[in-house]
């Protein structure tokens, strides 16, 4: 269904967020996924569950910066 998109995840926190359920199932569908998080204490739960969906990029980002 999404084969050959890509999708940049903002606003993951945990595997009970609307953002990771979104980003499942982009990923189930043949997307190519990138994910972001702010701040030290989310990033480990944020790299684990995008290990689960194919190892994709995964960097800090602030957008009030």
């Amino acid at each position: 269904m999404f084969e050959g998109k890509k999708a940049l995840v903002l606003g993951v926190a945990n595997k009970r967020s609307i953002a990771w359920a979104i980003a499942k199932r982009l990923a189930d569908g043949g997307a190519r996924t990138a994910f972001t998080f702010l701040g030290a204490r989310i990033e480990k739960n944020v790299r684990e569950l995008a290990d689960s969906v194919e190892r994709p990029p995964v960097t800090e980002l602030d957008v009030r910066e």
